[in-house]
C-alpha cells in the first residue's frame, strides 16, 4: 500500500553539491536520501524537498516528502533512515500525511538565515558555517536598509541568472527580514512566501555592503526598484546560508 510521508531533516551542506540529484554522480542530499529509502523499502523512491539548496548551503529544518509501499510506522522509518544516512544528514521527524500533501507545492513560507562572522580573526570551527568578514559591520544601518525589502516587491535585482528559471515571475513577499547581532555573529534572517534563485545570498551581500559603508541604506530601495541585478553587490558566499524552517 502506497503511503505519503513528510520528513523534516537537517544537513551540513559543506560536502554536498546541493540538494538535487545529479546525473554525473556528484554527492547530493537527494541522492543520499533516495539511496537510503531504496534500501529500506526495496523499491525506487523519489524524495522531493520544499526547495533545492545550492552547494555548500546547510539546512536545519528542510522538509521533504516521498511515497512508499510499506507497513512501517513513521518512528520506525525515522530510525531506519538515520541508520543508513551518512553523518552529515539526520532525519528529525517523519509523519504520515494526506495524499494531497506535496513538500514543494504546499509550502506557505520559508525562513532562511545568513550568518556572518564579524571579527578580525577567522574561526576554524565556523569556516563552513559562517561567512568570515573581518571589517566592522554597522548592524543598525543594515536594519534600516532591510526595511526597504520587506513586503511584496519585484525582486529581479536580487535574482541570480538561471536560464531554467528565466520565464518565471520575480514578485515575492518578504514577511520578515531581521538583522541580529549575537556576539561576533551577525544573523540576517528572511521569511518569505517564496525565493528566487540565490535571492537570500544576494540580499545578504547587499546588506553586508551597507554595513561596511560601501552603500548607503537608502541605496537598497533604489536597487530594488531598478529591477537590475547588475546594480546590486556580489552574491554572499554559500557557507553562511542555512534553511531554518518551512511552514505549511
Amino acid at each position: 500500500m502506497m503511503r505519503n510521508f513528510k520528513i523534516t531533516l537537517e544537513y551540513d551542506g559543506a560536502d554536498f553539491k546541493g540538494w538535487q540529484a545529479q546525473n554525473n554522480g556528484e554527492r547530493t542530499v537527494q541522492a543520499e536520501m533516495q539511496k537510503a529509502c531504496g534500501l529500506i523499502f526495496k523499491h525506487a523512491v523519489k524524495v522531493t524537498a520544499s526547495g533545492r539548496t545550492d552547494s555548500g548551503v546547510h539546512a536545519q529544518g528542510q522538509v521533504a516528502g516521498f511515497k512508499a509501499d510499506t507497513r512501517m510506522k513513521p518512528a520506525e522509518i525515522q530510525k531506519a533512515l538515520n541508520a543508513r544516512l551518512p553523518g552529515d544528514v539526520a532525519v528529525l521527524a517523519v509523519k504520515e500525511v494526506a495524499e494531497k500533501f506535496h513538500a514543494q507545492y504546499s509550502v506557505k513560507e520559508k525562513t532562511y538565515r545568513y550568518t556572518v562572522l564579524n571579527r578580525p580573526l577567522r574561526s576554524v570551527f565556523l569556516r563552513e558555517r559562517a561567512y568570515f568578514y573581518p571589517y566592522r559591520l554597522n548592524a543598525s544601518a543594515m536594519r534600516k536598509a532591510a526595511k526597504a525589502l520587506t513586503g511584496r516587491h519585484d525582486f529581479k535585482s536580487f535574482q541570480a541568472h538561471d536560464p531554467a528559471r528565466a520565464d518565471r515571475g520575480t514578485v515575492r513577499t518578504i514577511k520578515r527580514l531581521t538583522v541580529r547581532k549575537e556576539g561576533d555573529l551577525v544573523h540576517i534572517e528572511v521569511t518569505a512566501d517564496g525565493f528566487l534563485y540565490r535571492m537570500v545570498r544576494n540580499i545578504a551581500g547587499t546588506l553586508i555592503a551597507v554595513g561596511a559603508g560601501q552603500l548607503a541604506a537608502g541605496d537598497v530601495g533604489r536597487i530594488l526598484k531598478a529591477k537590475d541585478r547588475g546594480l546590486a553587490p556580489d552574491t554572499a558566499p554559500a557557507q553562511g546560508l542555512c534553511l531554518a524552517s518551512v511552514r505549511y
